[in-house]
């Protein structure tokens, strides 16, 4: 198992995240990982806000959410679906509905490849306090964990999570810890936990905190968690709202 921590910093349109994030129900995500070549950035940008023009006139009813990295090679969007996988269709076919681009360059030349994954909630493993630390207006930086199970040890994996889960509930920990399943993807088997705080030190001085009240209790799972995995990637992310999409707005 090897931890990785992306250095990158990545930009989410984070008011649509939290609630997305905060919802209890069995909801979906559908990601889309878009690597750009270098020197198309700029276009590729006004492309992306073109698309999201063409979605408001289509009226899209499905938000995206928008991320990219620090060298803007790499950008994320994930579009918050229905607490039903069906609602992937009804995503598909508004997007085949709307109308026409008119970008004269082909879409080849602005995009290297695009990966797509499907990602469910797991409120049976997410952890929200009835008050919550940080509202949604005030949240400047998302932290994702991604869990990588080793081949045949997801069950293991997520009843771990789920001790984690309880671990929070009996200490009263303020801070949000929300769980999400990969359920279509290339990189399956797969978890990400999402954590929310107002800012870099924030988040550190949270994490600490909650370090600090659940002590070797928690230290022992995570190491549990770790050793059942393949891989284990960090990744930070802030506010840039530009690049998403909210119906009516």
């Amino acid at each position: 198992m090897t931890i990785s921590t992306r250095c990158a910093v990545f930009v989410v349109t984070l008011g649509c995240l939290v609630a997305a994030a905060g919802s209890a129900s069995a909801q979906f995500v559908l990601r889309e990982d878009v690597h750009v070549p270098p020197g198309v950035t700029a276009e590729f940008e006004s492309a992306s806000k073109a698309r999201t023009a063409r979605m408001a006139e289509g009226g899209v009813s499905f938000g995206r959410l928008a991320a990219v990295n620090e060298s803007r090679s790499h950008y994320r969007f994930q579009t918050i679906l229905d607490d039903s996988f069906a609602s992937v269709g009804t995503w598909r076919q508004e997007i085949a509905d709307m109308p026409a681009g008119t970008n004269s360059r082909g879409v080849t030349e602005l995009i290297e490849s695009i990966d797509r994954s499907v990602w469910q909630a797991r409120p049976d493993l997410s952890y929200i306090p009835d008050t919550l630390r940080v509202e949604a207006g005030e949240i400047g930086v998302v932290r994702e964990v991604v869990l990588y199970p080793k081949f045949g040890l997801t069950q293991q994996v997520a009843e771990l999570l789920r001790e984690i889960r309880g671990l929070y509930r009996q200490h009263g920990i303020a801070g949000r810890r929300v769980v999400r399943e990969l359920v279509l993807g290339a990189k399956g088997p797969a978890f990400t936990i999402v954590f929310l705080a107002r800012d870099g030190q924030d988040l550190d001085a949270d994490l600490e905190k909650t370090g600090a009240a659940l002590g070797s209790d928690l230290q022992g799972l995570i190491g549990r968690v770790n050793r059942l995995c393949r891989d284990v990637e960090i990744v930070n992310y802030t506010n840039r709202s530009d690049l998403g999409y909210q119906p009516g707005n």
